[in-house]
């Protein structure tokens, strides 16, 4: 009997142990996590250098949430899954929140090959710009041939007047974002632009008509192509704006 007493003294101080030692793990664990920045969460910075190969620079994400459920299930200190990068780990790879979309940054100053004002209008694919419907054969075919593209994230394309701005030129047009010169009008002529949107609900809420001073960064040589929108668009999406060896082998 008195071997059994001493049996279970033994498990129930055994218990004890584990359930404090527990308890002050995870304990430590949560001043930890409350202690990291709150720069940490939901932040994305981009940070524009000097050199013309500049990178915007990410930082990843996790839910406050998920960190006390790891925390709970005793995976340590949650500091170093915050700053390991997902190529490292897995587990920041599936919790890395996507960082929202962040307007486009102007051309530096050194970019810029002239400002002009012009007067920009808006116009979209539909019959009441272009005459054409749904299911003509040219229906959104701007006239150097590649479809119009809205992305002001990226970039759209734009008409103009050829003799101003030839096909293939890259504008900066501020509140539009950057334009490539893809398409003419009749009506374009001299100093006025048309900025493509995709509706006319979009064109009257977002533009309009205005009088605007854009910035040429890029002349082109009368053509555009539907590799050079990509080409262009995936630059603007990694670094805000358009670096120059970007501009450089644009056209």
């Amino acid at each position: 009997m008195n071997k059994w007493k001493t049996w279970q003294r033994f498990l129930i101080c055994t218990l004890l142990s584990g359930l404090m030692y527990s308890f002050v793990s995870f304990e430590a664990d949560a001043v930890a996590i409350l202690q990291i920045s709150s720069d940490s969460y939901g932040t994305t910075e981009q940070v524009q250098t000097s050199n013309e190969d500049e990178k915007a620079e990410e930082s990843y994400s996790v839910k406050m949430p998920d960190l006390y459920a790891f925390s709970a299930v005793g995976l340590g200190n949650m500091s170093y899954l915050l700053h390991s990068s997902p190529e490292k780990s897995e587990n920041i790879e599936s919790l890395k929140k996507k960082s929202p979309s962040m307007p486009v940054l102007a051309p530096r100053e050194d970019q810029v090959i002239h400002t002009i004002k012009v007067t920009a209008t808006g116009y979209t694919a539909g019959y009441e710009s272009t005459g054409k419907r749904p299911g003509h054969p040219q229906y959104g075919i701007t006239y150097s041939g590649v479809k119009v593209k809205r992305d002001k994230n990226k970039v759209s394309t734009i008409a103009a007047d050829p003799k101003v701005f030839p096909l293939g030129s890259i504008l900066y047009i501020p509140d539009y974002g950057y334009g490539v010169v893809a398409d003419t009008g009749s009506a374009i002529k001299g100093e006025k632009i048309d900025l493509y949107f995709s509706t006319t609900k979009q064109v009257f809420k977002e533009w309009g008509k205005k009088d605007v001073e854009v910035q040429l960064i890029k002349r082109g040589n009368g053509k555009c192509t539907e590799e050079m929108l990509n080409r262009l668009g995936e630059a603007v999406e990694t670094y805000r704006f358009l670096p120059s060896f970007v501009l450089e082998e644009a056209v």
